[in-house]
């Protein structure tokens, strides 16, 4: 699968086509290009858990060169058909979402996971939260653990993990379990939608 990017547009959700997003969903996110120019966009992450998915779209702003996300969250049909357009937010986003690191960043506090959840939407009759990280070369398989459900993810090469899931209560708490190559567990992260803010990252 080559690498692809796409130059802005001015409706954000028109950065990619409903079926590059559909695709991304289905067989999983394209690889990150090696640099991402002023005025253009990848998909960086995509997954999903039950009838919803989130996938994940970097841009680089044609103004002032900074990297932004795009969170968008997308609800399948009854017929099992993926809904567009989406619903999406974001905001800023570290340089090294696009270099995976191979051991924890100064920031990180030496966990080899970094929560990067944040986004919260309604892409059909229910509020759904995106759970998003970002894990260190040395982690293998993530398993997210919300509102009583257990889903494992294997790490794809960018290092970045997203899947939506929808918030039940306002306490449950998403736990992220970190495993590396053997199967030992070698990182533990968490995220409660409706209480935590938004992580404060910086570039190392």
């Amino acid at each position: 699968m080559e690498d692809t990017e796409h130059e802005l547009s001015d409706d954000s959700y028109r950065f990619f086509d409903e079926q590059e997003l559909f695709d991304a969903l289905d067989h999983g996110a394209p690889p990150l290009p090696v640099a991402l120019p002023a005025g253009s966009a990848a998909i960086a992450a995509a997954g999903q858990w039950g009838r919803y998915g989130s996938v994940i779209v970097l841009s680089r702003d044609l103004e002032d060169g900074e990297l932004y996300d795009d969170v968008y969250l997308l609800a399948r049909s009854a017929v099992g058909q993926w809904q567009y357009p989406p619903t999406s937010s974001g905001g800023g986003m570290p340089e090294w979402v696009l270099r995976r690191p191979d051991e924890p960043l100064r920031d990180w506090f030496g966990n080899d996971l970094m929560d990067l959840s944040c986004q919260l939407a309604r892409p059909d009759m229910e509020w759904v939260a995106d759970l998003t990280l970002m894990a260190t070369r040395r982690v293998a398989t993530v398993q997210v653990r919300y509102a009583g459900d257990v889903m494992d993810v294997a790490v794809p090469e960018s290092g970045l993990v997203t899947v939506p899931h929808t918030i039940r209560h306002a306490d449950d708490r998403a736990e992220f379990r970190g495993f590396d190559a053997s199967g030992e567990l070698i990182a533990v992260s968490h995220y409660q939608p409706l209480t935590d803010e938004c992580p404060t990252i910086h570039d190392q």
